[in-house]
Parts: structure tokens; C-alpha cells; sequence
């Protein structure tokens, strides 16, 4: 099985700055976004924009968007890094070509968060709001003003249940509309584990980190590396499935060693919508908590005799249809378990 995509420097980079504090209560992990200032001047329309749909989150959109999808990851010095996707049609967002002559086509537009922190009673206090950067580019060959792409942001937040309104608005202001989510950020229990949800991936880079919070298209970053995940979850036959998760909560082998090493051993299973086993790999073993892992989907079909004596035994890929990926997670040091999963398909 190849090695994982991640670079030797970038892997010990996450190594360095992974904590000790994995194995304790309140987990924190790499710092991964440069956070926002506590608040930020809002234009007073845009304000009261978030809070006419603000109870029903249902507001006024002068051109379609919305947010879809919170990937929730872990963040140096607070609880979680969510990880927000919003999708929304080129035309919409007003791209033209780019001026340096690239043959891309470039897009700024304005862009407005506002958090708000839900109380045991239901209600909305007002947490956090800033602008993100919003200049994003998209190849000029085939561009199409009427297809939809998808974007992303993050941000460190603490534990806690939340809503986020976004708006996004022309760079003459003239065009707003706004989309609402609720999220929540678990705080870790001790001596537990909490797989994050798996990503299926197309591609990972390391790159530079954000120095404030910046709008990516058709990716996301985590610290220092770029993201392209696989949002269809949809493979070719005879492909691999790349997969990136990260398992917090788990006990470190040597405390008082300055490279935090863990002892994670992970059992992959492939499995058919009748629920039973077509792909079973030996057992994997990682010293960090971050998963990068390539899984051919191969079969290894075995023909026997009347005695059950193996005959030969042949590989061939996976054939189409639909699979969940059981990942089966042990950490050797505090003895805990948890298992995570996702769907793909073959096609």
C-alpha cells in the first residue's frame, strides 16, 4: 500500500505542534486559522438583513446561495475548527477575467459572518462577527456564469451550540442575500475517543497558512495543508479511496517525551449495502492522531475445491455500486475504542 500523500516536513510539522493534552479532558490541537478580531464594523443594512430571517433562518436572498455543509476539525487553543461550505452560481458572484493576464477569471465580492451563541432556553446571543477575505479565482478555459461552485472558511471556536448567518453581497452593495446554519462543537470528553468525520480526498498540499480568514474555492485548509475533498464521494473502478480523518482523545505513549507519539491501530472494512464485508485490509498502525490513508479498492477473489482447498486466488477492483468504509479504531494506550465511517460509491 503507497505511503500517504502527506510531505515527510509537513507531517512533522503537525507532530511538533500536536499537544500532550490529547489524552486529557478539554483537547487542543493545531492552531489552524488566524482567528478574526473580536468585532468588526457590519454596514447597518447588512445587520438588519441577519436579523429580519434571523428566527426562521429564512432571509432575503437577492441571488441564490447556501450554505451545506460544517466540517467539524481540531483547533490549537480552542475546542474545534469548523469548517463551513457554502455553494453559489459563478455569475452571481460577479467573476470577470483577472487583470494580471493569468487567463483566469477572478471574483471579489463582499462577504459578512455574524455568530450567534444559543443559550439552554433556545435564545440567540450575538458572539462574534467579521468580514472574511472574499477573492477567489477559477480557471478561464470552460468557465460557464451559470454553474455552481462551492467555497469554504474556517475558524477556531470553543464548545458550544451556535448559528452562523453569512451574506454575501455585490461589491457595489447594490445585491444581498444571507443563509443561516446551526452548528454545534462538542466539547471531548475524557478518556474517550472522537474520530472526526472522514473526507474522502481528491488531493493534499502543503501551502501557507491563512493570516486571517479567507474564502477558498473548491477546497479548505487545515493549518498548513490544502484540502480538495471528494464532495460526490464517487470513484472509478480500479481507483483508489484516499481518505483523511483525525482521532482525538488518545493517550500519549511517553508524557514527558517532547514529540508527542501515539499507538492507534485501525481496522478497514469495505462494505456492501447487504451490510457484509468485500474488502478487508490487515490492521494499520499510527503514532498520530491525524489519518492519511490510500485504500486500493481491490478484491482478492479465492476459488476452492470440494475440500475448501484454495485453488488461485485473483485481484480485481471493486465493481460498481454502492460501499461504507467501516474504519475500526483502537488506541493501544488507554485501551479505548470508536469506529468511523463513510459512504462512496463506485461508478
Amino acid at each position: 500500500m503507497k505511503a500517504s500523500k502527506i510531505t515527510a516536513a509537513c507531517l512533522a510539522l503537525f507532530v511538533i505542534m500536536s499537544v500532550s493534552a490529547q489524552a486529557a479532558p478539554g483537547i487542543k490541537a493545531q492552531k489552524q486559522e488566524a482567528k478574526p478580531p473580536a468585532k468588526s464594523s457590519m454596514p447597518k443594512e447588512v445587520a438588519a438583513l441577519i436579523q429580519e430571517g434571523l428566527a426562521t433562518r429564512q432571509g432575503r436572498q437577492d441571488f441564490p446561495f447556501a450554505l451545506f455543509k460544517t466540517l467539524v476539525l481540531p483547533a490549537q487553543g480552542s475546542d474545534s475548527l469548523p469548517v463551513f461550505f457554502f455553494k453559489a452560481k459563478n455569475g452571481d458572484l460577479g467573476y470577470v477575467p483577472s487583470a494580471s493576464g493569468s487567463g483566469e477569471m477572478e471574483a471579489s465580492f463582499n462577504a459578512f459572518c455574524k455568530f450567534f451563541q444559543q443559550d439552554a432556553a433556545g435564545g440567540l446571543k450575538p458572539y462574534l462577527e467579521f468580514k472574511p477575505a472574499a477573492i477567489v479565482k477559477t480557471p478561464g478555459e470552460g468557465y460557464n456564469p451559470e454553474a455552481e461552485d462551492w467555497y469554504s472558511f474556517g475558524l477556531a471556536m470553543s464548545s458550544g451550540k451556535y448559528t452562523l448567518a453569512l451574506v454575501l453581497a455585490s461589491p457595489d452593495m447594490k445585491k444581498m442575500s444571507v443563509a443561516y446554519t446551526d452548528f454545534s462543537l462538542p466539547a471531548l470528553e475524557p478518556n474517550a475517543l472522537w474520530p472526526t468525520e472522514v473526507v474522502i480526498v481528491k488531493s493534499l498540499d502543503q501551502v501557507e497558512r491563512d493570516q486571517r480568514v479567507n474564502i477558498h474555492r473548491g477546497n479548505f485548509l487545515w493549518g498548513a495543508l490544502q484540502v480538495v475533498p471528494n464532495m460526490t464521494a464517487e470513484t472509478a473502478p480500479g481507483e483508489s479511496l484516499e481518505i483523511l480523518f483525525f482521532v482525538l482523545g488518545a493517550g500519549i505513549k511517553d508524557p514527558t517525551s517532547p514529540r508527542p507519539v501515539n499507538d492507534l491501530e485501525i481496522y478497514y472494512e469495505v462494505h456492501g449495502t447487504d451490510g457484509k464485508p468485500v474488502i478487508k485490509w490487515t490492521p494499520k498502525a499510527y503514532d498520530i492522531y491525524l489519518i492519511n490513508q490510500p485504500l486500493p479498492l481491490v478484491q482478492s477473489l479465492q476459488t476452492s475445491d470440494e475440500k475448501g482447498t484454495v485453488l488461485k486466488t485473483e485481484k480485481k477492483p471493486l465493481p460498481a455500486g454502492k460501499y461504507v468504509l467501516l474504519c475500526q479504531i483502537t488506541d493501544k494506550v488507554a485501551g479505548t475504542k470508536a469506529d468511523a465511517k463513510v459512504a462512496f460509491e463506485v461508478k
